[in-house]
């Protein structure tokens, strides 16, 4: 269990690089690329800091860099598609939370420990990947539901009370899957 739970955040990390890069490729002006290039070598230059040298700063700073070449790729070169950048965003939470959850859970099952143990560890792991997993179902589902529900006339999507209601669902969402780790209720 302990390599397979170490490797999944770099699957999911490998996964979002690809995608940044796969779209990078799709942008129609030259010096867009060359422009968004920047913070893709930038994120891929601190990974590998990151990785090599154990800094913690540096993963955030290439994360966020990976972040800001998506965001800005789609914002000015290839146009905002809804569903595909939730689903980027619940993937970049998830994989933040899976890195966690492999630091925490993964050095466990280096040491010598008796099966009770080790059930109990798994069913912990287990839990916290299911809330993992429900979270980031709701990341993509209520915002969609939310527009919607918007579109349909069902909620009035005219006014800034509106806008910002739909916003605090989203940011609540987020929260949520951020916080997962802190508010296990048993920590074991």
């Amino acid at each position: 269990m302990s390599p397979a739970l170490r490797w999944t955040p770099f699957a999911v990390l490998a996964l979002l690089e690809t995608w940044v890069a796969w779209d990078l490729l799709g942008v129609p002006d030259r010096r867009w690329i060359t422009a968004l290039a920047l913070p893709f070598v930038a994120n891929l230059a601190f990974l590998l800091l990151s990785r090599g040298a154990h800094r913690r700063w540096a993963r955030w700073c290439g994360l966020l860099a990976l972040s800001t070449t998506y965001v800005v790729s789609h914002a000015f070169a290839l146009g905002v598609q809804v569903l595909p950048a939730l689903v980027f965003v619940s993937l970049l939470i998830a994989q933040v939370e899976l890195r966690i959850l492999a630091e925490r859970f993964a050095p466990l099952f280096l040491t010598t420990i008796t099966s009770a143990q080790q059930l109990q560890i798994g069913s912990a792991l287990l839990r916290a990947l299911l809330r993992l997993t429900i979270a980031s179902f709701l990341a993509v589902v209520i915002p969609l539901l939310a527009a919607d529900l918007a579109t349909a006339g069902v909620v009035p999507v005219t006014t800034i009370p509106t806008a910002f209601l739909l916003s605090a669902g989203l940011v609540a969402v987020v929260l949520i899957i951020a916080l997962l780790p802190s508010l296990e209720s048993n920590p074991e």
